[in-house]
C-alpha cells in the first residue's frame, strides 16, 4: 500500500509544476507594483517567511509526520496563489505581499518533508540505495508539470492576459491538496518524542559536530538562492530580447531540456558524486553566460539549453545531502539548512532587483552566472 506514495508524488511534482503564471510572474508583480525591486520583494517574502517558520515547520514535520505535513504545505501554498490571482482586481501590493507570506510558509513546511518522505519511502520498501533514481525519476514530472504550464501560458498569454493565469494556478494548486490526503505515513522511523527546543538543538549539535556537513550546507545555500532568483528574474531578461508571450516558448523547451536531464541521472548513477556535481553546474553556468555575452534574440533557447545540466547537478545534490542526515531528525536538520539558505535569498533576491532597476536586467543575470561558477568550484574544494 505505501508503495502509492511513489505514484502519488509524481503527479504532486506534476501538480506543483503546473503553475501557468511560473515563466512570467516577475512581469506579473512589476505590472503592479511598478517596480523590480519591489516585484522580487514578494519572492524575497517568500524567503524570509519560509526562513522564520523553516526550523518549527520542521520539528512539526518530525513530531506530526510527512502526510499530514504535506496537506497543509499544499493548503497554505493554495492559500497564497488565490491571494496573487486577487492582486489583479484590488489591493494588488498588499494582497501580493501576504500571499508571498503564504507561499513562504507552505514552502517551509515543504523544505525537507517532501524528500524526506520519499526516502522513508524506499526506507519501508528496503530500496534507500534507490533515492537518486527515485528522485530524478518524481521531478521529472515537476519538469512535465512546468511543460505542459507554460505550453497553456503560451495561448491564454496571446490572446487573453497575464491575469488569466494567475487565476488558472489556484486550479492545481487545489488539486494538490486533495492529493496529500491519500498519501500513506512511512512509519518506518520513530517519531521524536523530546521537546521541540531540545530536539532542535540535537539537531544543530550534530550539525556542528560534523564540519564536511555544514560546509556542504553553506555552499548548497549559495547554489539554491542563485538558483532561485535566476528562476524567478530570467523573464524579466528574457522581456527585452523577445516579446513576453514567447517566453513561455522558452520556458517549453527549458522544461523538455530538465525532463531530459533528470531521466539522464540514471546513467551517472557509477560515476563520483563530486565530479558530476562540479562539471553539471559549471556547464550549466558557463552555457548560460555565453548566452548572456551574446544577447540577441537567440540567448533565451541558448539559456533554455544549459538545463540539460540542471536535473543531473539537483538530483546528486539532493543524494549528498540526504546521505548525511539522521533519520530522526531529517527534515528538522533539513530546515535548519534551509534557515540560513532563506535568509541569503532574501538578501540576493532585493539586491538582483535594485541592480535591475538601477542597471538593466542584463547585469544582473550576468552576476548570477558567475556566482554559480564560483560556487561549483567551492563545492569541488568542499567535497575533495
Amino acid at each position: 500500500m505505501i508503495k502509492r506514495n511513489l505514484f502519488l508524488f509524481k503527479i504532486d511534482n506534476f501538480l506543483s509544476g503546473f503553475w501557468p503564471l511560473c515563466a512570467v510572474a516577475v512581469i506579473y508583480f512589476e505590472q503592479i507594483t511598478h517596480s523590480y525591486t519591489q516585484a522580487m520583494l514578494v519572492f524575497s517574502i517568500i524567503n524570509l517567511t519560509q526562513s522564520l517558520c523553516e526550523v518549527p515547520t520542521g520539528i512539526i514535520s518530525d513530531k506530526i509526520g510527512r502526510k499530514k505535513s504535506m496537506i497543509i504545505t499544499n493548503f497554505f501554498i493554495m492559500l497564497g496563489y488565490t491571494m496573487w490571482a486577487l492582486a489583479s482586481v484590488k489591493y494588488g501590493d498588499v494582497l501580493l505581499y501576504f500571499g508571498g507570506l503564504f507561499v513562504g510558509c507552505g514552502k517551509a513546511f515543504l523544505s525537507g518533508t517532501d524528500d524526506a518522505l520519499v526516502f522513508e519511502t524506499l526506507k519501508k520498501l528496503n530500496k534507500e540505495s534507490e533515492f537518486d533514481k527515485v528522485f530524478s525519476q518524481n521531478r521529472s514530472f515537476d519538469e512535465l508539470g512546468l511543460a505542459g504550464a507554460a505550453l497553456l501560458a503560451t495561448f491564454v498569454y496571446y490572446f487573453k492576459n497575464i491575469e488569466i493565469l494567475a487565476w488558472l494556478g489556484i486550479i492545481p494548486s487545489f488539486l494538490r491538496v486533495i492529493l496529500s490526503c491519500f498519501y500513506v505515513e512511512p512509519n518506518c522511523v520513530t517519531r521524536p518524542t523530546d521537546a521541540p527546543l531540545k530536539h532542535l538543538l540535537i539537531s544543530i549539535n550534530i550539525l556542528k559536530k560534523s564540519p564536511k556537513l555544514l560546509k556542504f550546507a553553506i555552499v548548497k545555500s549559495f547554489n539554491d538562492g542563485f538558483n532561485a532568483v535566476n528562476w524567478r528574474f530570467i523573464g524579466a531578461y528574457y522581456a527585452e530580447l523577445i516579446a513576453p508571450w514567447l517566453i513561455n516558448i522558452v520556458r517549453i523547451v527549458q522544461e523538455i531540456m530538465g525532463f531530459i536531464s533528470y531521466r539522464l541521472v540514471c546513467f551517472f548513477h557509477n560515476y563520483t558524486k563530486r565530479k558530476v556535481l562540479f562539471l553539471s553546474i559549471l556547464i550549466n553556468s558557463f552555457i548560460k553566460l555565453c548566452g548572456v555575452i551574446i544577447n540577441t534574440a537567440i540567448t533565451p533557447f541558448v539559456m533554455a539549453s544549459s538545463t540539460l545540466c540542471y536535473g543531473i547537478s539537483t538530483t546528486v545534490e539532493n543524494t549528498l545531502l540526504q546521505e548525511q542526515l539522521t533519520d530522526r531528525q531529517r527534515a528538522t536538520m533539513g530546515s535548519v539548512i534551509s534557515l540560513f539558505a532563506g535568509f541569503l535569498n532574501f538578501i540576493i533576491f532585493i539586491l538582483i532587483g535594485i541592480i535591475a532597476d538601477i542597471i538593466n536586467p542584463r547585469i544582473s543575470i550576468f552576476l548570477i552566472m558567475i556566482a554559480r561558477i564560483t560556487i561549483a568550484f567551492a563545492y569541488r574544494k568542499v567535497l575533495k
